[in-house]
């Protein structure tokens, strides 16, 4: 089978798309392969498996959060401040992008996407440890996991944060229970 230059990527968006819509069980391939312009057998040709894709969907989705996160702008800044915009980066990106939000909310069992979407923020947390500004007996990386858990959580439980403030309001409690869960 001949490779079709940009297919792999039109899949993934694709798969994106359709998990974010229809959940992992209720995607269809075909409607995958329809929505990328391609024909089924060059899915499995990437991807060998319906699930394979997911996986793959999975781990982009969770590299764009980490990409966005590296890309933030921290130079001059403390620890803590870094934190913080990296906490409200996270939150942001999730409520820029609603079909990675959606497909990771979800996400159950599935591979190691969380090792890749936590790494800026555990890297941080590792990093300020080691200068004095985060406590020492945090875990980095079960800290910078809980707050991606209570940020896709805002957007996951829509009705217990609805009517409570704007996002952005929401955004910053965020940030400030992670940065006072770990700081001294």
């Amino acid at each position: 089978m001949l490779r079709e230059p940009g297919a792999r990527e039109r899949i993934l968006k694709a798969g994106l798309q359709e998990i974010a819509a229809h959940g992992a069980g209720g995607a269809r391939t075909a409607r995958i392969a329809a929505r990328a312009g391609v024909n089924k057998q060059l899915i499995h040709y990437y991807f060998q498996t319906k699930s394979g894709l997911y996986q793959a969907v999975l781990g982009e989705a969770a590299t764009s959060v980490a990409t966005q996160l590296n890309a933030l702008p921290l130079v001059g800044l403390t620890a803590v401040e870094r934190l913080r915009r990296l906490v409200r980066g996270q939150f942001d990106f999730f409520l820029d992008h609603p079909e990675e939000c959606a497909l990771l909310a979800a996400a159950r069992g599935a591979g190691n996407w969380a090792d890749l979407a936590v790494q800026p923020v555990a890297a941080l947390l590792s990093a300020g440890q080691a200068t004095g500004f985060f406590r020492d007996e945090i875990d980095p990386e079960a800290h910078a996991r809980l707050a991606l858990l209570v940020t896709l959580g805002y957007f996951a439980l829509d009705p217990v944060s609805r009517g409570w403030g704007p996002p952005s309001e929401w955004r910053d409690r965020i940030a400030e229970l992670m940065v006072r869960g770990c700081t001294w």
